[in-house]
């Protein structure tokens, strides 16, 4: 009997044994120096609580929406200084601000 396929996670299709159709790598781009930082037991604790004092996303409550928060950001990254845990550089992001935050600090 035949597995079912299994859908690309990057290209959107069906990937078959050793997908070649995808020249992305999982996470290409993200800086490999903070992987142990955000998957510590720490930032867990810090972005969850962070979530549940503010549940909106503050990018969409300027615009009169609200969207609830999925992302805990910083808002000025780690990699450009911003301090790992200080309270006051984190923000509340719905998964659409966040990404369009992200890649417009890509093209800078």
């Amino acid at each position: 009997m035949k597995k079912p396929s299994k859908i690309c996670s990057i290209c959107r299709k069906i990937k078959f044994e050793g997908c070649t159709r995808c020249k992305k790598k999982p996470f290409e781009g993200i800086a490999r120096d903070n992987y142990p930082f955000y998957n510590s037991q720490r930032w867990r604790k810090i972005a969850k609580n962070h979530k549940k004092i503010n549940p909106l996303c503050i990018q969409c409550l300027q615009e009169g929406k609200t969207t609830p928060v999925d992302v805990t950001d910083h808002i000025i990254s780690i990699d450009d200084g911003g301090h790992k845990t200080d309270l006051n550089n984190l923000q509340s992001l719905c998964h659409a601000c966040h990404n369009s935050k992200t890649g417009r600090n890509k093209r800078k």
